[in-house]
């Protein structure tokens, strides 16, 4: 080959030599953009996301507020019902306007104009509690089970299919939380034994050492749990089973009173009742025990707004002053 070229050959591989470590660097330099490119994008996006669960987190505990607030005045229009009730009539009955519940509604059909009236739905009822077995009725004020008391709940274990075990399992329970406290103790006395928790809501007795699941779950819509231990069962709102385990019938004719009950739609008072019940059908024993009006009320609400889903119960007592008196909560919860 001759010089000339040799030398042109060389060169011209030098050159391609050049040229593929220039391309080599500027494809390594892109390759690194796009990496940089990719990170940075990773970087904004995260905050971006960052930052929208954050507004979105507040968001949420504002509806949440608003929420708790309009349930707040829910509440209170309840209470201001249940009041105003006792002024017109002196039973409660489940043909009253309390009893009718409020179907889920938007609350600017209900009068409020406000913006937020048109963004949120409210639905709720009032539940009757003293159409339930009070529990408090079991412990006498000396601390001792009410053997009357009893025998109505051992009645309405029999008739739900619950062992009449569970009854004197459940008077334990309470006598043990609810017996008075001792005057005082002896010098060198040991301690008295610490108290039991009462139960509050009706499905704490699951909670009852020995009272199976089933039963509790069989009891619970029947059973209630308030602060006083003179409360009556009001036969106007009560179910056959209970109104069968407190006056001692059998349920087919608690059945036919019930039955009558939503045909004339309230008993008017006590001696209407047993007018309707037959002479001679009521033991002495189950007369004291039996009402057609009511002290204590269920409440319950839910509030949708946007997001937001709220749902509260609360036990409230209403004052038997003549005209209407305060109605007060007891408790509430958030279900």
């Amino acid at each position: 080959m001759p010089a000339g070229d040799s030398g042109a050959a060389a060169g011209n591989a030098g050159a391609r030599r050049r040229h593929g470590r220039r391309s080599g660097q500027h494809g390594a330099a892109v390759l690194m953009a796009l990496v940089v490119a990719t990170l940075a994008t990773l970087i904004v996006s995260g905050l971006f996301w960052q930052q929208f669960v954050l507004l979105r987190t507040i968001e949420n505990q504002q509806l949440i507020v608003q929420s708790r607030v309009l349930m707040a005045g829910a509440l209170d229009w309840a209470r201001a019902m249940l009041r105003e009730d006792l002024k017109r009539s002196s039973h409660d009955g489940l043909d009253e306007f309390w009893a009718k519940g409020l179907a889920e509604t938007r609350l600017d059909q209900l009068g409020e104009s406000s913006t937020l009236a048109a963004q949120a739905s409210i639905a709720g009822s009032i539940e009757d509690a003293q159409s339930r077995l009070n529990l408090r009725n079991l412990v006498g004020d000396d601390g001792k089970i009410v053997d009357k008391e009893l025998e109505a709940l051992k009645r309405l274990c029999d008739l739900l299919g619950v062992p009449p075990v569970d009854a004197e399992l459940l008077a334990l329970r309470m006598q043990e939380a609810f017996a008075p406290a001792a005057a005082g103790d002896s010098p060198g006395a040991a301690p008295e034994a610490p108290r039991p928790l009462p139960p509050v809501l009706s499905t704490d007795i699951v909670a009852i050492p020995g009272l199976a699941p089933a039963a509790a779950a069989a009891l619970a819509p029947y059973v209630v749990v308030l602060d006083s231990n003179k409360t009556r069962l009001n036969v106007n709102t009560a179910a056959a089973e209970v109104i069968a385990a407190q006056i001692d019938i059998s349920l087919a004719r608690a059945r036919g009173l019930v039955a009558q009950r939503e045909r004339i739609s309230h008993f008017v008072d006590v001696g209407n009742f047993r007018t309707y019940l037959g002479e001679g059908a009521v033991a002495g024993a189950g007369e004291a025990g039996i009402a057609t009006a009511s002290s204590y009320f269920f409440v319950r609400g839910q509030i949708k707004l946007a997001r937001a889903d709220i749902r509260m119960e609360a036990l409230v007592r209403r004052s038997a002053q003549p005209g209407g008196g305060p109605v007060e909560v007891l408790w509430q919860r958030e279900l």
